[in-house]
């Protein structure tokens, strides 16, 4: 069993259910929500005739907060103690006590920290990533429970057919509405699979309609558009900068084609929240490709030609930046990480005087 404890572990116990894969029509109505569809086009990372892939949802907010607020206590009460360190450190015992009191500061203030540069060094996957394999109308993923960190991830391979889609209120936070699709034992009604999508910036009737087209429709009643839709290298990137760029270029900040255009507002933006940013980039570059699993490549049958799909192509400039090789991008970011260092310099000093 792969549930959190919150959400149903038998199917009766689903908490609003909506139309399985071919058992009603889709409802075309919700493929014209501009905003939402627009958001999906953007969320897209691979669109042809065999399989659709989204960026994994990811919630950023929380980490950027934590490399603020604990380093900051930490820094807080190091300079708060700064005057009895110096105080005391003619006596040896009480020195070691101060050295023994600044240790037990800085493990819990500074270890959330620590944890995401670790994260940025080591790249290990922490979140799934889904694959609609539509010639074959399979879903694959990797799955890791979130509290068995260390357990490495398994392929799960589910039968499209199989999907019972459900809207699940979250009952820590009532606005949070995801679309959740479950796979039940059909003797036992017991729920084996559980695929949280969990976008919560789009309707999850929109998008479950948006999947259901790819699924069972013909490619032309996908409404994808090449202005939004655009093919992104996450997770086979070399650059982190590189994916960086991804989280400004999804919301129209800076071009696509990464030729320089809308540089003033990464620069005031990314100087503040750099760290969410990067960490952000660091999501979508280590995410587990279930694709590239030899179980699931065997499942492929597109050869790489004739995508039907509009796909907004990479770019020379974008294919130097995933690749690490553009100056302009690398540059900019190193620029914008001594901004935001400076400003958390100037910021814990200006608290603590």
């Amino acid at each position: 069993m792969q549930l959190r404890d919150d959400f149903a572990t038998h199917i009766s116990e689903l908490h609003n259910p909506i139309d399985r894969p071919y058992t009603a029509s889709i409802d075309k109505s919700l493929l014209e929500s501009t905003e939402d569809i627009e958001h999906l086009n953007k969320e897209i990372h691979d669109v042809n005739p065999d399989y659709l892939t989204f960026l994994p949802a990811y919630f950023w907010v929380f980490y950027f907060a934590i490399g603020w607020v604990y380093f900051s206590s930490f820094m807080f009460l190091i300079l708060s103690t700064n005057g009895l360190l110096n105080l005391q450190s003619s006596n040896l015992p009480l020195l070691l006590l101060d050295i023994f009191i600044a240790l037990f500061i800085f493990i819990p203030s500074c270890t959330p920290l620590i944890l995401l540069l670790y994260q940025f060094i080591t790249k290990k996957p922490f979140r799934t990533q889904y694959y609609f394999l539509k010639k074959e109308q399979k879903i694959a993923y990797y799955y890791r429970p979130f509290w068995k960190f260390r357990q490495p991830y398994e392929l799960k391979i589910v039968d499209y057919k199989d999907v019972r889609p459900d809207l699940h209120q979250d009952p820590y936070n009532r606005a949070y509405t995801p679309l959740n699709l479950y796979v039940a034992d059909p003797n036992t009604g017991d729920i084996t699979h559980h695929l949280k999508l969990e976008d919560y910036r789009v309707n999850p009737r929109v998008q479950w309609a948006f999947i259901r087209t790819y699924m069972e429709s013909p490619a032309d009643e996908l409404p994808v558009d090449a202005q939004f839709c655009e093919a992104y290298p996450a997770d086979t990137s070399k650059s982190l900068f590189a994916c960086a760029d991804i989280i400004y270029r999804k919301n129209g900040i800076i071009p696509s084609n990464h030729s320089g255009g809308g540089q003033i507002m990464i620069f005031i933006i990314g100087s503040i929240i750099a760290l969410g940013n990067l960490f952000q980039a660091n999501h979508y570059q280590c995410t587990k490709r279930a694709i590239l699993h030899p179980d699931v490549s065997k499942l492929l049958t597109w050869d790489g030609q004739d995508n039907p799909y509009p796909i907004q192509p990479i770019t020379d400039e974008a294919e130097l930046a995933f690749e690490g090789s553009n100056w302009e991008v690398n540059v900019r970011w190193v620029c914008i990480i001594l901004i935001n260092a400076s400003l958390f310099a100037w910021a814990v000093v200006a608290y603590n005087a």
